[in-house]
């Protein structure tokens, strides 16, 4: 007949529901690392225009950049802080011993509670007095003038000793995993707000603005229209009839003019189309 499984203490079970968040954090950075990859349409990098980044169009290329290796890192980080947790953890009543005075980083918590909380030092000062007082029962029992009944007791109480130790240990233990897992998730605060900051800017640099198209006034017939201070960047003029328009002060950047019919037109510079020779090219400037 099989035995049943002992169970667990309170400090087991709180140190399983540590291990068990971290391990959904390694899951959830697992998960925003591959929607990074996948979800991030890194071929939209292709159409970015290279070079040095010296206006907002060159820069995307360098920010879409940025923004992966800053994505990827945070992921990394994350996973790294949260596996620390799943490592495991042994603190040893010598440990706590040898750091009572000056403890090490990783220790100083551990040392910290047992300083503000006494009594979990099972009725000792510090832990050097419950290891010395084990050390001298454990020299009695060497004794060979002591009886079978005297062996006896001192057995018993090294087995107390053992227990009170093992009581600490596990409490030390629980107290390094609290520590190691409020470290981690400190970093794993960082490593999000670094991941996001990647993402964020990837989105930025990897989607420029779609470049305006300009108006279609092709073959239109504007003979006397007021465009004064019209916006006609990059609008296609091509066989359109401006004769006797007004075009003072209007953008026509990028606008496409053949076989525009200029004719009494009066230019964005404001000067007349028949003073130049029948067209307004080289005054469409204002």
């Amino acid at each position: 007949m099989t035995s049943p499984e002992p169970t667990p203490s309170p400090l087991a079970v709180a140190n399983q529901r540590i291990r068990d968040t971290a391990k959904w954090f390694i899951g959830s950075a697992a998960a925003v690392g591959a929607a990074l990859v996948a979800g991030s349409q890194l071929s939209d990098i292709g159409r970015l225009a290279a070079g040095w980044p010296t206006s907002a169009a060159t820069a995307r290329l360098w920010v879409a950049a940025a923004g992966v290796l800053l994505g990827l890192a945070g992921v990394v980080v994350a996973i790294a802080s949260a596996v620390r947790v799943l490592l495991p953890v042994q603190v040893f009543i010598s440990d706590l011993a040898e750091n009572w005075e000056v403890p090490t980083a990783d220790l100083r918590p551990v040392v910290a509670f047992f300083r503000r909380r006494t009594k979990y030092l099972q009725g000792a000062k510090d832990p050097a007095e419950l290891i010395d007082r084990r050390e001298r029962l454990t020299t009695q029992l060497a004794d060979p003038e002591r009886s079978p009944e005297a062996r006896a007791e001192v057995r018993a109480g090294i087995a107390s000793y053992d227990l009170r130790i093992a009581a600490i240990e596990e409490m030390a233990n629980h107290e390094a995993l609290k520590a190691t897992f409020a470290h981690a998730l400190r970093r794993l605060i960082l490593a999000t707000v670094v991941a996001g900051a990647g993402i964020v800017a990837f989105a930025w640099a990897a989607n420029p603005p779609t470049p305006p198209t300009g108006a279609d006034l092709r073959d239109a017939k504007l003979v006397g229209a007021q465009l004064r201070d019209a916006d006609l960047t990059g609008a296609k003029l091509d066989g359109a009839d401006l004769t006797g328009a007004d075009l003072t002060g209007a953008d026509l950047t990028g606008a496409s003019v053949v076989g525009v019919t200029w004719s009494g037109t009066t230019c964005p510079d404001g000067t007349s189309s028949d003073a130049g020779g029948g067209t307004c090219r080289g005054h469409l400037r204002r």
